[in-house]
């Protein structure tokens, strides 16, 4: 389980404190890790993404990111292109426009207590390497955020991808269920959450093996209301999805 940052102030341990609520969850996707049959892309396309491609501009960004977001993730476009009347401008007062960082492969470990593991699972499943980027933009309301998390392995994003899911879109545990059992294919139209719509989800054909995802959500200030959700929320990141390339 991995749960990004969602702003600057949220450290590594309130991240390990988010994922606890979704370790079940994440289990459900854990048998991709032994191997999938989702394979995304026959390796034909020149412009798709691949995951080593990446990770390698996550490394490249850092923390010290960039002032564009990579791969053609252009939200102003997107806002224009479907219609949305909104601007956007990278970047915020706190955010970098784009930064990137990537984690190692894990072994498997015991699972916390309180949790009750499965019969069939002693430990909680190891984890694949990634490589995460994270573009922001400021629109009408407050920022945005664009994550792309990419994993060498068929199926498994999403469920890596969870504990951020569920912040992203205030989602209680059987909602968080939900959302996985109904995870798009790739390539397929993204999946906007429910109970509000506030975060969307696409998962882009990859070159070669891999899951390639991507989360869209608006962060206000103080909670506040959201210029972009639902259905709009969802045309937007289809737009992105689709102009995504190497």
């Amino acid at each position: 389980m991995i749960a990004h940052r969602t702003r600057r102030t949220t450290g590594p341990t309130v991240r390990r404190l988010l994922a606890l609520p979704a370790a079940l969850a994440v289990v459900l996707g854990a048998g991709a890790c032994s191997g999938g049959s989702d394979r995304s892309d026959d390796g034909k396309d020149a412009t798709a993404l691949s995951y080593p491609k990446v990770r390698s501009t996550a490394q490249e960004l850092g923390a010290a990111g960039s002032g564009t977001c990579p791969f053609g993730l252009d939200l102003a476009a997107a806002l224009k292109a479907t219609g949305v009347g909104l601007t956007a401008n990278a970047g915020t007062e706190e955010d970098k426009p784009a930064t990137g960082e990537t984690t190692e492969a894990t072994d498997p470990e015991p699972w916390p207590s309180g949790v009750k593991p499965p019969p069939s699972m002693a430990s909680v499943p190891g984890r694949p390497p990634t490589g995460w980027i994270t573009c922001v933009w400021m629109i009408d309301g407050g920022p945005i955020t664009l994550d792309l998390l990419a994993v060498p392995v068929n199926d498994v994003g999403v469920s890596m991808m969870l504990p951020k899911i569920q912040a992203a879109g205030k989602l209680s545990a059987a909602r968080l269920e939900t959302v996985y059992a109904q995870r798009p294919a790739p390539g397929a139209a993204p999946l906007v959450t429910p109970d509000g719509g506030l975060a969307a989800i696409a998962r882009v054909p990859a070159k070669g093996d891999g899951d390639l995802v991507l989360l869209l959500s608006q962060n206000p200030p103080n909670d506040g209301e959201r210029a972009l959700s639902g259905e709009p929320l969802g045309r937007v990141l289809a737009r992105l999805a689709a102009g995504i390339h190497a």
